[in-house]
């Protein structure tokens, strides 16, 4: 497995590069500003400030050890065309001001500077003046070489373009040290500092980290997340929410499948036990497609949630009714029951799906076969507002109950038949459709369960609203 590349490294590698840019700007500003005498002594040129470090650096190398221990300076390739280039170049190297200059310096340079004995300075910035009156620029500096610490000067040199590159590693090795512990210090400092500002990303994943099928909705926590990270939390923590919707509609299926199924086939197993009975095979018929309508109510409530079914069909729902009351209404009269159906129009165009509205209209019309006593009629009424009323004369449900009869798994208590899903599957159908499923009064005793389905649109129409709708997100955007 590929390793990931650490955040912290990768921010303090490059905080330090850029560290070491800066560095080299300012070295290079001060300079200029140095060479042009806006800063520190006045009166040097260009030439002066960088020219001695590369000629110190001929003349080191081209001191040597002689047989006896002696040093001696004999100019090697790069001097001596140094030399020829600047005819004025004098150079010069001594253990100690007070003794003899190393054999092959510059006699003129040496007596000028022997001729200094109240001091012995570390190092300077002089004029040699020639017999022309012409001041060269010299420089005198005590140096650490291989050959252990020595003065080197010279004088007379002249600006060439790879003058400031020695003279910026020059400055590296004088400042060495100094750099070192100015880089190993901003690096603990910028370790700290990120390490400290990923704490809230640290604990997030560590959060993540525990997420699992049951703790999804709680998402992962944005407290102290930067803003830079906050959106891509966000967008976690949004998955997160749509993941654990997914997951507990998968629950409420599988909890439907199991609770819808088991009380018909408990029932169906009981008439199954008593084949003699006179409606044996009119209660074995009415077992079966309760189950057929449990079956297919669930299967459509998947295939919605999942969007695997459009809601934009138009559908009649007078015919779709009639068609329900057609395979209902001979189990229904076997069972000593009647289903009268009645229409304000011969045809009704409303907005769904058609599964989903012939499920929820023949699970209102089962219950209400159910409800209703023996003898008694279920009335059946599609309206021209597309709303479909299935009116029964049994018990009725109590103002109190009209919203909870709604919730998954409720009953009024353990005698109530059924599992307490039907209704509950029927809603969350309605509310896919963008429609609405409640329950009145029967005017006399019972139930009376009304649906109203959103009415289809012309297809000129429904392109207008949806353009309309675009031009409204457009606008909040």
């Amino acid at each position: 497995m590929k390793r990931v590349p650490s955040l912290t490294a990768r921010l303090l590698a490059k905080l330090l590069i850029a560290q070491f840019f800066v560095i080299v700007a300012l070295w290079s500003f001060h300079s200029v500003l140095s060479s042009a005498g806006l800063t520190g002594a006045l009166g040097y040129s260009f030439d002066d400030y960088f020219s001695y470090y590369r000629i110190r650096d001929y003349v080191v190398r081209s001191i040597a050890k002689a047989p006896d221990g002696s040093l001696y300076l004999e100019p090697n390739s790069e001097l001596r065309l140094e030399r020829e280039r600047r005819p004025a170049l004098r150079y010069a190297a001594f253990e100690s001001l007070g003794q003899e200059p190393i054999r092959g310096s510059s006699l003129e340079l040496s007596t000028a500077l022997q001729s200094i004995t109240s001091v012995e300075p570390r190092g300077m910035d002089f004029y040699l003046s020639s017999g022309s009156a012409q001041k060269n620029p010299g420089s005198l500096w005590r140096w650490n070489t291989r050959f252990g610490p020595l003065f080197v000067a010279v004088s007379g040199y002249a600006f060439n373009w790879s003058d400031p590159l020695f003279a910026f590693i020059n400055s590296l090795r004088s400042l060495g040290w100094n750099l070192f512990a100015m880089f190993t210090v901003s690096g603990l400092v910028v370790w700290l500092v990120v390490h400290t500002g990923l704490a809230p990303l640290r604990r997030a994943a560590t959060a993540a980290d525990r997420i699992d099928m049951d703790t999804m909705g709680q998402g992962v926590p944005a407290d102290g997340v930067p803003s830079e990270v906050k959106p891509l939390i966000d967008s976690v923590n949004n998955a997160l929410s749509r993941l654990d919707a997914s997951v507990t509609r998968m629950r409420r299926y599988t909890a439907n499948a199991a609770h819808q199924l088991r009380t018909p086939l408990a029932i169906f197993h009981a008439h199954i036990e008593d084949p003699e009975g006179r409606t044996y095979k009119t209660r074995l018929k009415q077992d079966v497609k309760r189950m057929q309508i449990i079956v297919d109510q669930m299967l459509i409530t998947a295939r919605l949630n999942e969007r695997q079914s459009s809601i934009d069909e138009k559908v009649d729902i007078v015919k779709a009714t009639c068609a329900i009351i057609a395979d209902l209404a001979p189990l229904a009269f076997k069972s000593g029951r009647r289903i009268e159906f009645q229409a304000s129009t011969t045809e009704v165009i409303v907005r769904g799906n058609r599964n989903a509205i012939e499920c929820v209209v023949a699970n209102l019309i089962d219950n209400a076969v159910r409800a209703e006593p023996e003898g008694g009629t279920v009335l059946v009424r599609a309206l021209s507002d597309g709303t479909v009323e299935v009116v029964d004369h049994g018990e009725g449900v109590a103002v109190e109950d009209r919203d909870l009869i709604f919730e998954p798994f409720w009953r009024k208590n353990e005698a109530t038949p059924g599992t307490g899903l039907g209704l509950a599957i029927s809603k969350e159908l309605m509310d896919r459709q963008d429609g609405r499923i409640w329950v009145e009064e029967t005017p006399g005793g019972g139930a009376t369960f009304k649906l109203c389905f959103p009415a289809a649109t012309s297809e000129t129409h429904a392109i207008l609203n949806n353009l309309h709708s675009s031009l409204r997100t457009n606008a909040r955007s």
